[in-house]
């Protein structure tokens, strides 16, 4: 019998350069928790991507002052524009944690940060918007998420060559507050959103940032 599946309205957005892919999926995140945030005058859909990767970066108040686009500081960014909510960074090296903690954050409506390597980035970073065919204890050949890249289909594993300079291929619009573009929905496996890339330190472990209960 085939799994349940869920996936979030979220906007998607392409990211404008090659370094701004954590300042993108803040952006994506941000513009659907606005409807939790309604007194703000300023919607994240008319924020721009390089103010949030400046402010992220060189803010005097970032808690790392250190490390370019840190998860600690995106986390930063995130309370500070929603300040009623928490958030939580989920680090782990059990595939099966990753799943479960990926299906709760999606099941109360909590899109999911991950940041992922492989053959072609050192580091990058993607966000989760959903799952599909979802059975708890049985096995998950068939378990997809589904994943907002804002580089494109920018891993290995879906044999696409839209990313990179070609993310802008399917052209872009702001119809309801996102843009299209070949990363907008893609499916991966949950090996898929770990560290895979040889030689990474981290590789295999699974970072995972969301909205906490």
């Amino acid at each position: 019998m085939p799994g349940r599946s869920k996936i979030l309205p979220v906007a998607y957005f392409v990211q404008p350069t090659s370094n701004t892919c954590q300042s993108t999926v803040l952006k994506m995140m941000a513009a659907y928790l606005d409807r939790f945030n309604l007194e703000r005058g300023l919607q994240t859909v008319q924020l721009h991507i390089p103010d949030i990767y400046k402010t992220m970066n060189q803010d005097s108040a970032r808690p790392d002052k250190v490390d370019q686009n840190s998860h600690q500081n995106m986390i930063w960014w995130l309370k500070q524009r929603f300040p009623k909510l928490k958030f939580q960074e989920t680090v782990t090296h059990r595939e099966d944690q990753a799943v479960e903690g990926i299906v709760q954050s999606i099941d109360r409506d909590s899109p999911v940060l991950v940041s992922v390597s492989h053959a072609r980035v050192k580091g990058h970073f993607i966000m989760v918007i959903g799952y599909e065919n979802y059975q708890l204890k049985t096995s998950r050949s068939d378990f997809r998420l589904v994943v907002h890249d804002p580089y494109g289909r920018f891993d290995p594993s879906l044999l696409s060559n839209l990313y990179g300079q070609q993310r802008f291929t399917n052209g872009m619009s702001l119809i309801c507050g996102g843009e299209t573009g070949p990363g907008k929905g893609v499916r991966l496996s949950i090996p898929n959103v770990s560290r895979q890339r040889a030689g990474d330190t981290a590789r295999g472990t699974y970072f995972l940032i969301s909205v906490s209960l």
